[in-house]
Protein backbone atom coordinates (compact mmCIF):
# COMPACT_ATOMS: atom_id res chain seq x y z
CA UNK A 1 0.00 0.00 0.00
CA UNK A 2 1.49 3.43 -0.94
CA UNK A 3 2.43 5.73 1.91
CA UNK A 4 -0.08 8.48 2.69
CA UNK A 5 1.15 12.06 3.02
CA UNK A 6 -0.82 15.16 4.00
CA UNK A 7 0.12 18.74 3.07
CA UNK A 8 -1.43 21.55 5.13
CA UNK A 9 -1.63 25.13 3.82
CA UNK A 10 -3.44 28.23 5.05
CA UNK A 11 -5.52 28.70 1.90
CA UNK A 12 -5.06 26.82 -1.35
CA UNK A 13 -5.13 29.88 -3.60
CA UNK A 14 -2.69 30.82 -6.39
CA UNK A 15 0.80 31.51 -5.05
CA UNK A 16 4.32 30.12 -5.02
CA UNK A 17 3.86 28.26 -1.73
CA UNK A 18 0.65 26.66 -2.95
CA UNK A 19 2.15 25.70 -6.32
CA UNK A 20 5.01 23.95 -4.53
CA UNK A 21 2.60 22.03 -2.26
CA UNK A 22 0.45 21.09 -5.25
CA UNK A 23 3.31 19.82 -7.39
CA UNK A 24 4.87 17.90 -4.50
CA UNK A 25 1.52 16.24 -3.88
CA UNK A 26 1.25 15.30 -7.54
CA UNK A 27 4.78 14.12 -8.19
CA UNK A 28 6.11 12.58 -4.98
CA UNK A 29 5.47 8.86 -4.50
CA UNK A 30 2.49 7.92 -2.35
CA UNK A 31 -1.11 8.87 -1.70
CA UNK A 32 -1.21 12.63 -1.07
CA UNK A 33 -3.92 14.89 0.35
CA UNK A 34 -3.96 18.68 0.63
CA UNK A 35 -5.73 20.31 3.57
CA UNK A 36 -6.56 24.01 3.30
CA UNK A 37 -7.35 25.59 6.67
CA UNK A 38 -9.42 28.29 5.00
CA UNK A 39 -12.35 27.90 2.57
CA UNK A 40 -13.74 24.59 1.29
CA UNK A 41 -12.65 22.27 -1.50
CA UNK A 42 -15.30 23.12 -4.14
CA UNK A 43 -14.84 26.87 -3.64
CA UNK A 44 -11.06 26.56 -3.89
CA UNK A 45 -11.26 24.54 -7.10
CA UNK A 46 -13.78 26.99 -8.58
CA UNK A 47 -11.47 29.93 -7.84
CA UNK A 48 -8.35 28.15 -9.14
CA UNK A 49 -9.15 25.82 -12.07
CA UNK A 50 -5.73 24.21 -11.76
CA UNK A 51 -7.12 22.37 -8.73
CA UNK A 52 -10.05 20.74 -10.51
CA UNK A 53 -8.15 17.52 -11.21
CA UNK A 54 -7.15 17.38 -7.52
CA UNK A 55 -10.55 18.06 -5.95
CA UNK A 56 -10.94 14.48 -4.68
CA UNK A 57 -7.88 14.89 -2.49
CA UNK A 58 -8.40 18.55 -1.55
CA UNK A 59 -10.07 19.23 1.81
CA UNK A 60 -11.07 22.68 3.05
CA UNK A 61 -11.81 23.24 6.75
CA UNK A 62 -13.47 26.69 6.60
CA UNK A 63 -11.37 28.26 9.36
CA UNK A 64 -13.12 30.99 11.34
CA UNK A 65 -11.40 34.36 11.92
CA UNK A 66 -8.99 34.46 14.86
CA UNK A 67 -7.86 31.44 16.83
CA UNK A 68 -10.23 28.57 16.06
CA UNK A 69 -10.21 25.78 18.69
CA UNK A 70 -12.81 23.80 16.74
CA UNK A 71 -10.46 23.80 13.76
CA UNK A 72 -7.76 22.07 15.78
CA UNK A 73 -10.21 19.42 16.96
CA UNK A 74 -11.53 18.84 13.45
CA UNK A 75 -8.03 18.64 12.04
CA UNK A 76 -7.02 16.12 14.69
CA UNK A 77 -10.01 13.91 13.83
CA UNK A 78 -9.27 14.20 10.12
CA UNK A 79 -5.62 13.25 10.53
CA UNK A 80 -6.60 10.32 12.76
CA UNK A 81 -8.92 9.08 10.00
CA UNK A 82 -6.43 9.60 7.18
CA UNK A 83 -3.59 8.09 9.26
CA UNK A 84 -0.75 9.57 7.16
CA UNK A 85 2.83 8.49 7.62
CA UNK A 86 3.91 12.13 7.23
CA UNK A 87 2.47 15.63 7.45
CA UNK A 88 4.03 18.66 5.74
CA UNK A 89 2.96 22.06 7.05
CA UNK A 90 3.62 25.02 4.78
CA UNK A 91 4.14 28.31 6.65
CA UNK A 92 3.35 29.44 10.18
CA UNK A 93 -0.43 29.07 10.55
CA UNK A 94 -0.55 25.48 9.26
CA UNK A 95 2.14 24.49 11.79
CA UNK A 96 0.31 26.17 14.69
CA UNK A 97 -2.77 24.04 13.99
CA UNK A 98 -1.34 21.11 12.06
CA UNK A 99 1.71 20.39 14.20
CA UNK A 100 -0.10 19.67 17.49
CA UNK A 101 -3.01 17.97 15.66
CA UNK A 102 -0.58 15.67 13.84
CA UNK A 103 1.23 14.68 17.04
CA UNK A 104 -2.00 14.02 18.94
CA UNK A 105 -3.22 11.96 15.97
CA UNK A 106 -0.10 9.82 16.21
CA UNK A 107 1.74 11.09 13.12
CA UNK A 108 5.42 10.33 13.61
CA UNK A 109 6.93 12.32 10.72
CA UNK A 110 6.22 16.06 10.80
CA UNK A 111 7.97 18.34 8.31
CA UNK A 112 7.56 22.11 8.49
CA UNK A 113 8.39 24.07 5.33
CA UNK A 114 9.13 27.79 5.71
CA UNK A 115 8.84 29.90 2.56
CA UNK A 116 10.16 33.18 4.02
CA UNK A 117 11.16 34.57 7.41
CA UNK A 118 9.86 38.14 7.39
CA UNK A 119 6.77 37.17 9.40
CA UNK A 120 9.00 36.32 12.39
CA UNK A 121 9.85 39.98 12.95
CA UNK A 122 7.13 40.41 15.59
CA UNK A 123 8.08 39.29 19.12
CA UNK A 124 4.66 37.70 19.73
CA UNK A 125 4.87 35.60 16.56
CA UNK A 126 8.40 34.51 17.44
CA UNK A 127 7.36 33.35 20.91
CA UNK A 128 4.38 31.46 19.53
CA UNK A 129 6.34 29.68 16.83
CA UNK A 130 9.18 28.74 19.17
CA UNK A 131 6.67 27.26 21.59
CA UNK A 132 4.93 25.25 18.84
CA UNK A 133 8.23 23.96 17.45
CA UNK A 134 9.43 22.99 20.95
CA UNK A 135 6.16 21.12 21.49
CA UNK A 136 5.90 19.35 18.12
CA UNK A 137 9.61 18.90 17.17
CA UNK A 138 9.22 19.06 13.38
CA UNK A 139 11.92 18.70 10.79
CA UNK A 140 12.54 22.28 9.60
CA UNK A 141 12.92 23.02 5.88
CA UNK A 142 13.74 26.37 4.28
CA UNK A 143 13.30 27.03 0.57
CA UNK A 144 16.35 29.29 0.22
CA UNK A 145 19.93 29.19 1.48
CA UNK A 146 19.58 32.71 2.90
CA UNK A 147 17.00 31.32 5.34
CA UNK A 148 19.40 28.89 7.00
CA UNK A 149 20.89 31.30 9.54
CA UNK A 150 17.57 33.01 10.49
CA UNK A 151 15.90 29.62 10.97
CA UNK A 152 18.77 28.36 13.15
CA UNK A 153 18.46 31.54 15.21
CA UNK A 154 14.70 31.22 15.38
CA UNK A 155 14.73 27.54 16.36
CA UNK A 156 18.02 26.88 18.17
CA UNK A 157 18.85 23.23 18.50
CA UNK A 158 16.60 22.12 15.64
CA UNK A 159 18.26 20.80 12.46
CA UNK A 160 17.50 22.91 9.40
CA UNK A 161 17.37 21.48 5.88
CA UNK A 162 17.53 23.75 2.85
CA UNK A 163 15.71 22.52 -0.25
CA UNK A 164 15.82 25.29 -2.82
CA UNK A 165 12.76 25.90 -4.93
CA UNK A 166 13.13 24.62 -8.47
CA UNK A 167 11.59 25.11 -11.90
CA UNK A 168 10.38 22.60 -14.46
CA UNK A 169 12.74 23.28 -17.36
CA UNK A 170 10.63 21.25 -19.78
CA UNK A 171 7.62 23.47 -19.16
CA UNK A 172 9.31 26.86 -18.85
CA UNK A 173 11.05 27.50 -22.12
CA UNK A 174 10.23 29.37 -25.31
CA UNK A 175 11.20 31.68 -28.12
CA UNK A 176 10.76 35.46 -27.70
CA UNK A 177 9.85 36.40 -31.26
CA UNK A 178 7.55 33.44 -31.80
CA UNK A 179 5.75 34.08 -28.49
CA UNK A 180 5.32 37.76 -29.31
CA UNK A 181 3.87 36.90 -32.69
CA UNK A 182 1.34 34.56 -31.05
CA UNK A 183 0.38 37.19 -28.47
CA UNK A 184 0.30 40.08 -30.95
CA UNK A 185 3.12 42.05 -29.27
CA UNK A 186 5.28 44.19 -31.54
CA UNK A 187 8.90 43.10 -31.91
CA UNK A 188 10.20 46.51 -30.84
CA UNK A 189 7.94 46.91 -27.78
CA UNK A 190 9.71 47.19 -24.42
CA UNK A 191 7.84 44.73 -22.22
CA UNK A 192 8.35 44.42 -18.47
CA UNK A 193 6.68 41.63 -16.52
CA UNK A 194 5.92 40.98 -12.86
CA UNK A 195 4.05 38.20 -11.09
CA UNK A 196 2.85 37.58 -7.57
CA UNK A 197 0.12 38.32 -5.08
CA UNK A 198 -0.95 41.97 -5.15
CA UNK A 199 0.02 42.59 -1.54
CA UNK A 200 2.24 45.17 0.15
CA UNK A 201 5.16 42.78 0.69
CA UNK A 202 5.47 42.17 -3.08
CA UNK A 203 6.22 45.85 -3.82
CA UNK A 204 4.18 46.34 -6.99
CA UNK A 205 3.68 50.00 -6.04
CA UNK A 206 7.45 50.48 -6.23
CA UNK A 207 7.52 48.98 -9.72
CA UNK A 208 4.64 51.16 -10.95
CA UNK A 209 6.45 54.28 -9.72
CA UNK A 210 9.61 53.12 -11.51
CA UNK A 211 7.73 52.49 -14.76
CA UNK A 212 6.45 56.07 -14.58
CA UNK A 213 10.10 57.19 -14.84
CA UNK A 214 10.80 55.15 -18.00
CA UNK A 215 10.37 55.84 -21.70
CA UNK A 216 6.63 56.02 -22.50
CA UNK A 217 6.97 53.15 -25.00
CA UNK A 218 7.68 50.70 -22.18
CA UNK A 219 4.72 48.62 -20.97
CA UNK A 220 4.15 46.49 -17.89
CA UNK A 221 2.24 43.22 -17.54
CA UNK A 222 1.34 42.27 -13.96
CA UNK A 223 0.23 38.68 -13.35
CA UNK A 224 -1.53 37.93 -10.09
CA UNK A 225 -4.31 39.21 -7.90
CA UNK A 226 -4.78 40.33 -4.33
CA UNK A 227 -6.23 42.83 -1.90
CA UNK A 228 -4.28 45.82 -3.28
CA UNK A 229 -5.36 45.57 -6.91
CA UNK A 230 -7.71 48.57 -6.82
CA UNK A 231 -5.13 50.63 -4.91
CA UNK A 232 -2.42 49.80 -7.47
CA UNK A 233 -4.71 50.62 -10.38
CA UNK A 234 -5.50 53.96 -8.76
CA UNK A 235 -1.76 54.65 -8.33
CA UNK A 236 -1.14 53.92 -12.02
CA UNK A 237 -3.95 56.32 -12.94
CA UNK A 238 -2.56 59.05 -10.66
CA UNK A 239 0.92 58.69 -12.16
CA UNK A 240 -0.43 58.80 -15.71
CA UNK A 241 0.73 55.30 -16.66
CA UNK A 242 -2.56 53.40 -16.48
CA UNK A 243 -2.56 53.00 -20.27
CA UNK A 244 0.87 51.32 -20.13
CA UNK A 245 0.05 48.79 -17.42
CA UNK A 246 -2.06 45.67 -17.85
CA UNK A 247 -3.33 43.87 -14.75
CA UNK A 248 -3.79 40.34 -16.09
CA UNK A 249 -5.00 38.69 -12.88
CA UNK A 250 -3.99 35.16 -12.01
CA UNK A 251 -2.90 33.10 -15.01
CA UNK A 252 -2.01 29.41 -15.07
CA UNK A 253 -0.41 29.87 -18.49
CA UNK A 254 2.56 31.95 -17.32
CA UNK A 255 4.86 29.63 -19.27
CA UNK A 256 3.18 30.83 -22.47
CA UNK A 257 3.59 34.52 -21.56
CA UNK A 258 7.02 34.82 -19.97
CA UNK A 259 9.14 34.33 -23.13
CA UNK A 260 7.57 37.49 -24.61
CA UNK A 261 9.12 39.70 -21.93
CA UNK A 262 12.26 41.81 -22.24
CA UNK A 263 12.77 41.84 -18.49
CA UNK A 264 11.05 40.41 -15.43
CA UNK A 265 10.91 42.43 -12.21
CA UNK A 266 10.47 41.26 -8.62
CA UNK A 267 10.41 44.43 -6.45
CA UNK A 268 9.55 42.66 -3.18
CA UNK A 269 10.09 44.19 0.22
CA UNK A 270 10.78 40.72 1.63
CA UNK A 271 11.11 37.26 0.06
CA UNK A 272 12.46 33.76 0.40
CA UNK A 273 13.09 32.32 -3.05
CA UNK A 274 10.14 33.14 -5.35
CA UNK A 275 9.38 30.64 -8.10
CA UNK A 276 8.51 33.45 -10.51
CA UNK A 277 12.10 34.66 -10.94
CA UNK A 278 13.27 31.10 -11.64
CA UNK A 279 10.48 30.54 -14.17
CA UNK A 280 11.28 33.80 -15.99
CA UNK A 281 14.99 33.00 -16.20
CA UNK A 282 14.25 29.48 -17.41
CA UNK A 283 12.44 31.18 -20.31
CA UNK A 284 15.59 33.20 -21.05
CA UNK A 285 14.28 36.45 -19.53
CA UNK A 286 16.68 38.60 -17.43
CA UNK A 287 15.49 39.48 -13.94
CA UNK A 288 15.75 42.63 -11.86
CA UNK A 289 14.87 42.18 -8.20
CA UNK A 290 15.15 43.72 -4.76
CA UNK A 291 18.20 42.52 -2.87
CA UNK A 292 16.24 40.63 -0.21
CA UNK A 293 15.97 36.98 0.81
CA UNK A 294 17.90 34.67 -1.50
CA UNK A 295 17.58 36.88 -4.58
CA UNK A 296 21.34 37.40 -4.89
CA UNK A 297 21.95 33.66 -5.20
CA UNK A 298 18.98 33.07 -7.49
CA UNK A 299 19.63 35.68 -10.18
CA UNK A 300 22.06 35.08 -13.03
CA UNK A 301 24.91 37.59 -12.51
CA UNK A 302 25.53 37.90 -16.26
CA UNK A 303 22.01 39.06 -17.11
CA UNK A 304 20.25 40.18 -13.93
CA UNK A 305 20.51 43.08 -11.54
CA UNK A 306 19.77 43.66 -7.85
CA UNK A 307 18.49 46.93 -6.41
CA UNK A 308 17.93 48.11 -2.83
CA UNK A 309 14.37 47.43 -1.63
CA UNK A 310 11.98 50.40 -1.95
CA UNK A 311 14.50 52.41 -4.03
CA UNK A 312 12.36 53.62 -6.95
CA UNK A 313 15.11 55.58 -8.81
CA UNK A 314 17.52 52.63 -8.57
CA UNK A 315 14.86 50.25 -9.90
CA UNK A 316 14.05 52.60 -12.77
CA UNK A 317 17.75 52.91 -13.64
CA UNK A 318 18.19 49.12 -13.63
CA UNK A 319 15.15 48.65 -15.86
CA UNK A 320 16.36 51.36 -18.22
CA UNK A 321 19.82 49.79 -18.49
CA UNK A 322 18.48 46.29 -19.10
CA UNK A 323 15.94 47.43 -21.68
CA UNK A 324 18.70 49.38 -23.43
CA UNK A 325 20.92 46.34 -23.99
CA UNK A 326 20.76 44.79 -27.44
CA UNK A 327 21.10 41.12 -26.48
CA UNK A 328 21.48 40.36 -22.75
CA UNK A 329 22.89 36.96 -21.90
CA UNK A 330 20.32 34.21 -21.41
CA UNK A 331 19.99 33.10 -17.76
CA UNK A 332 18.51 29.70 -18.65
CA UNK A 333 21.76 27.75 -18.22
CA UNK A 334 22.29 29.40 -14.82
CA UNK A 335 18.88 28.24 -13.60
CA UNK A 336 19.35 24.75 -15.05
CA UNK A 337 22.59 24.28 -13.15
CA UNK A 338 21.22 25.36 -9.76
CA UNK A 339 17.41 25.26 -9.62
CA UNK A 340 16.22 22.25 -11.58
CA UNK A 341 12.84 21.02 -10.25
CA UNK A 342 14.12 17.44 -10.23
CA UNK A 343 16.63 18.41 -7.55
CA UNK A 344 13.87 19.98 -5.44
CA UNK A 345 11.64 16.92 -5.81
CA UNK A 346 14.49 14.61 -4.87
CA UNK A 347 15.20 16.64 -1.74
CA UNK A 348 11.66 16.21 -0.42
CA UNK A 349 11.59 12.55 -1.44
CA UNK A 350 14.71 11.90 0.65
CA UNK A 351 13.13 13.60 3.68
CA UNK A 352 10.03 11.44 3.39
CA UNK A 353 12.15 8.30 3.03
CA UNK A 354 14.43 9.12 5.96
Amino acid sequence: MPQRVVHIVQKMAPGGLEVLALELSRQLPGDHYIISLESDGPALAAAWPRLIQDRDRLIGLNKKPGFDVALFLGLRRLLTTLAPCAVLTHHAGPLVYGGPAARVAGVTRLIHVEHDVWHYEGARRRRLMRAVVALTRPTIVGVAEAMRSPLHEMFPGRPVHIIANGVDLDRFTGDRLRTRKILGIADDAQVIGAAGRLEWVKGHDILIRAVAMLDPKSILFILGDGSRRAELQALALTLGVAGRIQFLGHRDDAAALLPALDVFCQPSRSEGLPLAILEAQACGVPVIASNVGDMAAAICPESGRLTPPEDVPALAAALRATLGRNAPASPRAFVASRFDWRRTLNGYAKLLEA
